[in-house]
């Protein structure tokens, strides 16, 4: 059998374990990591807008286009990059673990099938989302989002450059899953790092340098968000830098792997 029949194989049987009314993309990924993100917009925008409108002392200034889909790039990249740790995980640890190391001999195998399963549905429902976003908030709320456009240079960065961080993200994901081997702490160390842990580290003495090889905070920065990061590298260098801290992990996790299963 050829390895793209293998690696075919594997996404199928990915699609099977992780899709169906009891998968996590349908309990977990979907809800949270792209209806979450666009209803938290929706509201802000409705928010935003009532007091645009309103005689008040606050003042609400207009959302540019690379800060119109902020929901999904922060927290939305960040569930499916969970959720692909947690999968990983529950190959390697729990009742699934066994059948895995039958099933996939080949750890890294179904490490790649489990990546592109989880990172193209990641990378697909961002770019749908964003672009429904970025056209439906100017026609909804034009008192606040009357600049959002999807078709200027900064909505056309984030309707290619976060789908690929998107994809990237849930890569990172799985290789966190491999490398710490429990599919709990998988998750908490990944959810911390991406949430806390990078956005904290300004604090520490030369933070501000620091920040600039945190991977997500990278992501972000290519993706078209403002954010108060500029490496010297530019976006497009910033999207390569996680490409390799992306491939980098993945092979210290299948090392582990690897290790753990001649044991």
């Amino acid at each position: 059998m050829s390895a793209a029949m293998v690696l075919a194989r594997s996404v199928r049987a990915e699609g099977v374990r992780l899709g169906g009314g009891r998968g996590l993309l349908l309990r977990v990924a979907l809800p949270l990591g792209l209806g979450l993100p666009v209803v938290v917009t929706l509201a802000v925008a409705v928010v935003a807008e009532k007091l645009h409108g309103a005689d008040s002392l606050l003042q609400v200034r207009q959302v540019p286009t690379s800060n119109s889909v902020y929901w999904l790039v922060y927290l939305g990249v960040t569930v499916f990059a969970v959720v692909a740790a947690y999968a990983q995980g529950t190959v390697v640890r729990g009742p699934a673990a066994e059948a895995a190391r039958h099933g996939a001999p080949r750890p890294f195998t179904g490490m790649l099938g489990r990546w592109i399963l989880i990172g193209a549905v990641s990378a697909f429902g961002m770019v749908l989302c964003a672009f429904l976003l970025m056209v439906a908030l100017p026609a909804l709320f034009p008192g606040v989002c009357g600049q959002v456009d999807a078709a200027s240079a900064d909505g056309v960065r984030l309707l290619w450059a976060l789908p690929v961080y998107a994809f990237l993200a849930a890569g990172i994901g799985v290789a966190v899953g491999a490398l710490v081997p429990w599919p709990a702490a998988a998750v908490a160390v990944l959810t911390l790092w991406a949430l806390f842990i990078e956005n904290a580290a300004v604090m520490l003495p030369r933070g501000g340098d620091l920040i600039g090889w945190m991977p997500f905070l990278n992501g972000v920065y290519a993706s078209g968000q403002d954010i108060a990061l500029s490496p010297s590298w530019g976006r497009d260098g910033a999207l390569a830098y996680v490409a390799l801290v992306t491939a980098a992990l993945l092979a210290a996790g299948w090392a582990r792997l690897r290790r753990e299963r001649a044991r």
